[in-house]
């Protein structure tokens, strides 16, 4: 590949990602998926539509301006890099927005100026984000869907073989990046 051409890849590597961003974000305010009620399974949904319309598009813009250098590693490549990245945004951000305990209590102290004691803001964390907003029942019924816990004949719960194969990895993710462990072994 001569230097002008690999700039060109690059620069279209960039702009593709830009779009596949985009349609990523888009698809995101359709109605599309929405059904599934776990947002981390309907995002990576939509980040695999989105890496394949971006390769699409290249394959699409190769034909249209006839650009010889761009091949099927390229569309690979670009669908790799547009589902890699979305990912890591989609992971942090969003994810984290709607999980987040730090962005509630934040968000609510920004709407309702005031002088909080750190037990005002665990009350109104309680009532308000556990309680009326129902985060509790929200992560269990995704624990439900995705199989890490089921319903046994006698109404009560029990952890699955999957649900037991998740906490081994995140014990194994805990240590490996010697995270706070209370989560991941909550009886120590």
């Amino acid at each position: 590949m001569k230097p002008k051409e690999f700039i060109f890849c690059i620069l279209e590597y960039i702009t593709l990602y830009i779009i596949s961003f985009a349609i990523f974000v888009g698809l995101m305010h359709t109605g599309l998926m929405r059904g599934m009620q776990v947002l981390m399974y309907r995002g990576m949904v939509m980040i695999l539509l989105a890496g394949i319309l971006a390769a699409v598009l290249m394959a699409i813009q190769k034909k249209v301006l006839h650009i010889s250098w761009l091949n099927a590693k390229d569309y690979l490549v670009i669908f790799i890099i547009s589902c890699c990245v979305n990912t890591v945004f989609f992971v942090v951000v969003p994810v984290t927005v709607e999980r987040s305990v730090s962005v509630f209590m934040l968000s609510y102290m920004e709407q309702n100026p005031g002088d909080y004691t750190t037990a005002d803001v665990e009350d109104i964390f309680i009532e308000k984000y556990v309680r009326e907003y129902g985060a509790f029942e929200k992560r269990f019924q995704e624990q439900l869907v995705t199989g890490s816990i089921e319903e046994q004949e006698n109404g009560a719960y029990q952890l699955t073989e999957r649900g037991e194969m998740i906490v081994k990895m995140f014990r194994f993710i805990a240590g490996m990046f010697d995270t706070d462990r209370k989560l991941v072994y909550p009886n120590n």
